[in-house]
């Protein structure tokens, strides 16, 4: 058992996707199409990845599931992926090593997760009842099993915990129910089954992305993905946090905003909702903005949340059922002007500006043998030859996320906020002429230290680094030395007003 385990966790630690056979690629290079063992599909991520977030769990044997266990036990080798529409992957920075075998950095299953934790949960229970016969499993033992075999990779270990028994005792009951489909299982050979294989299609997210007209992150672009073809699928609309509190976020947290910004930019409370051009933002764009400045949290707190899609939301869910929390509101309503303004004036362009900095800097450093210490030093050597594709290499490397890099500077400057005097509006604690300066210093370190970290090398996935205490001390002493160069002061308005939710 430990052998197969060990075999089938191989890829996800490698972040390679192996196919069944020869897959196409459309001429675009936005699209891979083709089939892959079930073994590929078992442990992909879903949840708050860099590639998007998938907002529908695993919800256990409904009707719907049902059928996808009958037809999978009926003919798994065979029948079924012509019976199943199969799944849909979201990857970034995708390596097509050749006609078989893609590697990635960041991957988000965007459809077929209902599909996935049932062929998962079969393969766990052939795994676990190997020696003896099918019964109904306590949480305890369940969790036991999970941890002891799965826990060591973090992606992997991402996706088990989503594993619970409840779910597995539904699937054994049943089995044990249908003594057809329960013989099925028992004759089972799981390297039989694991090599079945699901038809899948692949989005490579920077390849979309380079076409759009509207300025998309590859999170935002996957996540609009992953809601689209759940919406194909009854979503309800209450698993969709901003249709269920539209009415609380419109008149009490983003009330300021709205006021502001009412002719000029549109608040999305369902990504993609708004299909016309023109300027738009997602609510939780300028929630996590909020949750970086710890009006909301303890310090501590900052770090885990600020990243993580579900944890902001229930943050703000928690806060609305307070009774006390007017006040508040009032003050995160003032905020959020603030912070974005900052964000689209000053950090968007900031980085944009910088990232074409680096990405000269960093060609003429692989191109003088300079990065033979960075993990891309091997692809390096093999394009080295090539100016255009040295670049296309550089720019994949040297891209950033906003949503990584900017609650790190809200983090820093959040002790500068003060009440703008006889306006009842908030600013920075910076003189104007001096603001952009400011801003443009430590956002610049923050960004090359992230650039720097990437290449180096991650001691685990980029996704639990940005999560960090460690991560969020990046710009510290350089945040220590502006404050003396310009003589500022930090206040305490965030602390007097926080209300710890």
């Amino acid at each position: 058992m430990d052998i197969l385990i060990t075999k089938i966790k191989k890829g996800f630690k490698e972040n390679t996707m192996y196919f069944s056979e020869k897959f196409f690629l459309s001429d675009d290079n936005k699209t891979i199409m083709g089939e892959v063992p079930f073994k590929e599909i078992l442990f992909l991520e879903y949840r708050d990845t860099e590639a998007g977030s998938n907002p529908r769990e695993y919800y256990g044997i409904k009707q719907t599931n049902v059928n996808i266990l009958k037809s999978l036990l009926k003919d798994y080798k065979n029948m079924f992926r012509f019976l199943h529409s199969g799944i849909i992957v979201s990857l970034i920075n995708p390596t097509i090593e050749n006609e078989k075998k893609v590697k990635y950095d960041y991957c988000c299953l965007t459809n077929g997760n209902q599909t996935r934790f049932i062929i998962l949960i079969i393969t766990l229970l052939k795994l676990y009842f190997e020696k003896k016969d099918l019964s109904t499993i306590s949480p305890k033992e369940l969790n036991l099993f999970l941890k002891t075999h799965f826990y060591d990779v973090d992606k992997i270990k991402d996706v088990i915990l989503f594993v619970k028994a409840n779910k597995v005792n539904q699937m054994i009951t049943f089995l044990l129910n249908n003594k057809k489909y329960l013989d099925t299982f028992n004759k089972m050979d799981l390297n039989d089954f694991l090599n079945s294989r699901i038809r899948i299609q692949v989005n490579l997210i920077n390849s979309i992305l380079e076409d759009l007209d509207d300025k998309l992150d590859e999170y935002s672009a996957g996540t609009l993905i992953a809601e689209a073809n759940n919406d194909t699928q009854k979503v309800k609309a209450d698993d969709i946090f901003g249709n269920r509190y539209k009415n609380e976020l419109e008149t009490k947290i983003f009330r300021d905003f709205i006021a502001e910004f009412k002719n000029n930019v549109r608040i999305e409370y369902r990504l993609g909702e708004i299909a016309e051009k023109g300027e738009k933002v997602h609510i939780l764009t300028l929630l996590r903005l909020v949750v970086a400045s710890g009006i909301l949290t303890k310090e501590k707190d900052i770090f885990t949340l600020t990243n993580q899609r579900n944890p902001v939301y229930k943050l703000f869910e928690n806060l609305f059922k307070k009774d006390k929390q007017e006040k508040t509101t009032k003050v995160v309503s003032k905020i959020i002007p603030l912070l974005y303004k900052i964000r689209i004036h000053y950090i968007e362009p900031i980085l944009e500006q910088h990232r074409r900095t680096l990405v000269r800097k960093y060609k003429k450093k692989a191109i003088e043998g300079d990065l033979e210490n960075s993990i891309i030093h091997k692809e390096i050597n093999k394009v080295l030859k090539n100016d255009a594709e040295i670049e296309k290499l550089i720019k994949r490397n040297i891209n950033y996320n906003i949503e990584h890099i900017l609650p790190v500077l809200i983090f820093k400057i959040k002790n500068l906020i003060v009440e703008k005097d006889g306006e009842d509006k908030f600013e920075l604690n910076v003189p104007e002429d001096k603001l952009n300066d400011f801003l443009k210093i430590l956002i610049e370190v923050i960004y090359e230290t992230y650039i720097e970290l990437k290449l180096k090398g991650l001691p685990t996935s980029l996704t639990t680094v940005v999560r960090s205490k460690d991560f969020y001390e990046i710009g510290a002493e350089s945040y220590k030395t502006l404050l003396r160069t310009y003589n500022l002061e930090e206040t305490d308005f965030v602390y007097k007003n926080r209300f710890l939710v």
